[in-house]
């Protein structure tokens, strides 16, 4: 048997191709009218990469954004959720330790990705972090979101990326 086609009442169709070796079944269509249910879920439909080859410092302590680790995704879906993912190298040339967060452009923190503490009371260090948010937008406008970061108490922190080029995606996924 061949392939079968649904005409739509104004236009358009569906068709329903059978694989090519395939065993003996029925597909059983409910009586009465209906939709026909698709599953789109979890399918990653688009994804925007920023990368930055620049060492930043802050001595702040109050949030502040790290200028170039930001990324602007434009939903192509109201309904679906975009997951951040930004690695850097994180370097603290004193003992101080430091805060980092993921926000949006409202610098609200992302769910996963809120005040991750780094550092090391007694010495210098040098190492590499991954943080992982994710938020549902329920929007098709650009949003932007960026790494922020601040010290805990006085001192000198730095996200270098000069040495390692520090990357943050934006992965939208369908609901």
């Amino acid at each position: 048997m061949g392939n079968v086609r649904l005409y739509g009442s104004t236009s358009g169709y569906t068709e329903l191709a059978p694989p090519a070796v395939a065993p003996d079944g029925v597909l059983s269509l409910p009586s009465g009218t209906g939709t026909l249910l698709t599953a789109e879920g979890g399918k990653i439909l688009q994804v925007v990469r920023a990368t930055d080859t620049t060492d930043r410092s802050t001595t702040s302590a109050s949030f502040v954004d790290v200028t170039g680790m930001s990324v602007t995704i434009t939903p192509t879906k109201a309904t679906s959720s975009i997951m951040i993912v930004a690695a850097f190298r994180v370097i603290s040339d004193t003992a101080t330790n430091g805060i980092y967060s993921l926000t949006d452009s409202a610098d609200t923190a992302l769910s996963g990705a809120e005040n991750a503490y780094i550092g090391d009371d007694t010495s210098s260090f040098r190492t590499l972090i991954t943080l992982t948010g994710y938020v549902s937008p329920a929007t098709t406008s650009a949003v932007t979101y960026k790494l922020r970061f601040r010290v805990e108490s006085a001192g000198t922190i730095r996200v270098g990326n000069a040495s390692l080029t520090g990357q943050m995606y934006a992965i939208e996924v369908s609901a």
